[in-house]
């Protein structure tokens, strides 16, 4: 058997390897946003728990009947998580897999437990997939491969040293060695996932099918309870992209989503009561807007891509007045595109993933307008409110134009009220009311509702709007980011002669994002736009555009005749150090992973051996081994009898007579013996 240090320093070096594993892909499940507190707690306090254990620095056990006890419960409890907690059958099947990791970490004693806990690390890579959208799973998932292929290499040394076989292991950085052979084979299974990533097709949407709402973030409806804003008001999670043609687009911009006429004093909602009116498309593209806003040119213009992942409902996000919208890589009636009531506009059927349409929009006032008598009425209705509010309302507005007073009520909110982030959600029949009268602060949709209502008050028809406001411009992506904290409500009134009018009662919340952190969040988010444009929506235009930009470089360089510029060293070390780096360190790799090749080969073939199947060349080579070990030279003119008749060494001459009858004997069972005698050499 192998030396008792070299075996606890691979099985040490496999139980790190399983844990590392189980460890990746709880992290990748857990980098999606979508695990709860207590679900990340317990798990992780259940793998530190297993590191101090492996480490030695303490030592824990869980009874056989408190591992029973702890599955009965769970089972019993799986169903209150479904129908009352999670309310979702993948997230509590989620969190069943997290409780099995735990457990299976904590408790694992034998050989038996461990295909399971590799099979609950894959389960919780696959489930990471389904849910991840982030750039950061690629760097989890390469950590999992990489401890795969550290468990599966270890696995298969230390499954040989433990049948008591014979393994000609190095005692000196095998762990290091380990390491260094599981990060070549990763380096081969990115080169070769990756070349075949590329090249093989496929649609973006296939993997939406079994999951369509898996990695869908802050969504948008046609409903918006008070209260709402606030917890999406917290998450910083970037939701749209925008991609400007042209000149830099204005910051502080409003980018419109839905409007919403009906309120029953809790929540603002839509009751669409026009039919949805498809649009045509023209060359691609669908005209949005009539001659008339078309032939204006009291406005800035601007034509931009969005890439959005904020709605469930395909609702288009648009800032400007839009004239002209397309929907690249779709064909009507695979999806078309549908004007709602307010001027606003959905893709029909919603997109399981990114969101992806251009706009040429116009940045102006929007055109008067006629409304009928019955979107007259219906942005006029106000519920049972508090008989204070008209009357507050009558008092801010005080005397003047229609929009006069509707900018005077606009002001009172703006500087007499206080945006926070910290406010419950208003409870009680009126929340309005203890709005308006009590706390005197809150989230935007309090002070949209607010103004709408006392607008309705006053008779002047108003809504309230939904949407994005702000973004900042990261330089290092070149596109305009808007995160889920940039939601925003605002209000539009009617008036007359100026049509619908915006307003936004909301007092100022601008920050100056600046330092290090905002430049790495800047560099976050550009990895997770490359991310999701070229990996989560890599498609067969992907695919075309890839080739055209192949083949204009493959030209570009046929095209140009290099010189023969004079060649300095230094000059070219500065220039290309970091290609010098990766490949200096590549070769130590393959230097140091020669001997650990070595050992994996050696160990399928002493497997080989134990199981009773030989060939004459084994014999020479348990001899080679024997010689290694007896740190002995054979030169090519001496034989292996005369060798050991100059050696001190009673044991070379036994085994040189063991050898002599394998390799020209007839005895079947010395080349086995040939391996017992190695198994004790060091004995």
């Amino acid at each position: 058997m192998a030396p008792a240090p070299v075996f606890r320093a691979v099985d040490r070096y496999f139980q790190f390897a399983l844990l590392g594993m189980v460890a990746s892909g709880f992290f990748a499940l857990a980098g999606t946003g979508r695990l709860d507190a207590a679900t990340i707690t317990f798990t992780c306090a259940a793998l530190l728990t297993r590191t101090l254990v492996l480490t030695g620095l303490v030592r824990f056990e869980i009874p056989e009947r408190a591992v029973s006890f702890a599955a009965l419960a769970y089972v019993l409890f799986y169903p209150v998580d479904f129908l009352w907690l999670s309310r979702d059958f993948f997230m509590a099947t989620i969190h069943g897999v997290c409780f099995l990791a735990a457990m299976k970490i904590l408790t694992g004693r034998n050989d038996r437990d461990l295909p399971y806990t590799g099979l609950v690390a894959f389960v919780e890579l696959v489930a990471a997939a389904l849910l991840s959208w982030h750039s950061s799973f690629l760097i989890w998932l390469a950590l999992a491969v990489f401890f795969a292929v550290a468990v599966f290499t270890s696995g298969e040394v230390r499954s040989g040293m433990a049948r008591n076989t014979l393994i000609a292991a190095p005692t000196r950085n095998l762990s290091w060695r380990l390491a260094t052979m599981a990060g070549i084979a990763l380096s081969g299974v990115l080169l070769i996932t990756g070349f075949l990533f590329l090249i093989v097709p496929r649609t973006a949407r296939a993997a939406s099918v079994l999951f369509p709402g898996a990695a869908r973030l802050t969504g948008f409806s046609s409903v918006i309870d008070l209260g709402t804003f606030g917890a999406i008001s917290k998450d910083d999670r970037a939701v749209i992209h925008i991609q400007s043609y042209g000149r830099p687009l204005p910051l502080n911009m409003k980018w419109r989503g839905a409007t919403l006429s009906r309120f029953d004093g809790r929540r603002w909602f839509e009751p669409s009561p026009m039919a949805p009116q498809p649009v045509p498309f023209v060359n691609g593209m669908a005209e949005v807007a009539d001659r008339l806003q078309r032939s204006r040119r009291d406005g800035r213009r601007l034509l931009y891509r969005v890439d959005s992942s904020a709605s469930t409902n395909g609702t288009l996000f648009i800032a400007g007045i839009p004239e002209y919208i397309s929907l690249p890589g779709q064909t009507p009636p695979a999806q078309r595109l549908i004007r709602r009531a307010g001027n606003n506009w959905q893709a029909v059927p919603p997109s399981n993933d990114t969101l992806h349409y251009e706009v040429s929009s116009l940045l102006a006032q929007p055109l008067p307008e006629v409304l009928t008598d019955r979107e007259r009425n219906r942005n006029l209705a106000v519920p049972p409110i508090d008989i204070r509010i008209p009357a507050l309302a009558r008092d801010w507005s005080g005397e003047g134009t229609p929009l006069e007073r509707a900018q005077r009520i606009q002001n009172h909110l703006r500087q007499d009220f206080r945006y926070t982030l910290e406010t419950p959600v208003i409870k009680g029949r009126d929340p309005l009311s203890r709005f308006l009268f009590v706390d005197k602060k809150g989230y935007c949709e309090y002070f949209a509702s607010a103004m709408a209502v006392m607008l309705r008050s006053t008779g002047i028809p108003a809504r309230v709007v939904t949407g994005f406001q702000s973004g900042y411009f990261n330089p290092v992506s070149g596109l305009n980011v808007i995160r889920a904290s940039d939601a925003h409500a605002w209000v539009e009134g009617w008036f007359p002669e100026h049509g619908w009018v915006t307003f936004d009662p909301t007092p100022s919340t601008l920050a100056n994002d600046s330092g290090v952190l905002s430049r790495v969040n800047m560099y976050l988010d550009a990895a997770d736009s490359i991310w999701q444009q070229w990996v989560l929506a890599y498609d067969l235009g992907h695919q075309a555009t890839l080739a055209a930009r192949l083949e204009g470089f493959l030209r570009q360089g046929r095209r140009d005749t290099p010189k023969s510029p004079d060649f300095h060293p230094v000059d070219f070390v500065r220039e290309n150090w970091v290609w010098i780096c990766a490949f200096a360190t590549l070769g130590l790799l393959l230097w140091n992973a020669r001997s650990l090749v070595a050992l994996l080969s050696n160990t399928l073939w002493l497997r080989r051996i134990a199981a009773g199947r030989t060939t004459n060349n084994d014999a020479a080579r348990l001899y080679d081994l024997m010689l290694r070990k007896a740190k002995l030279t054979r030169s090519p003119d001496t034989t292996p009898t005369e060798l050991a008749a100059v050696t001190a060494d009673p044991r070379v001459a036994t085994f040189t007579q063991t050898y002599n009858e394998a390799r020209f004997g007839s005895n079947p069972q010395a080349i086995s013996q040939l391996a017992e005698m190695l198994k004790t050499w060091n004995a």
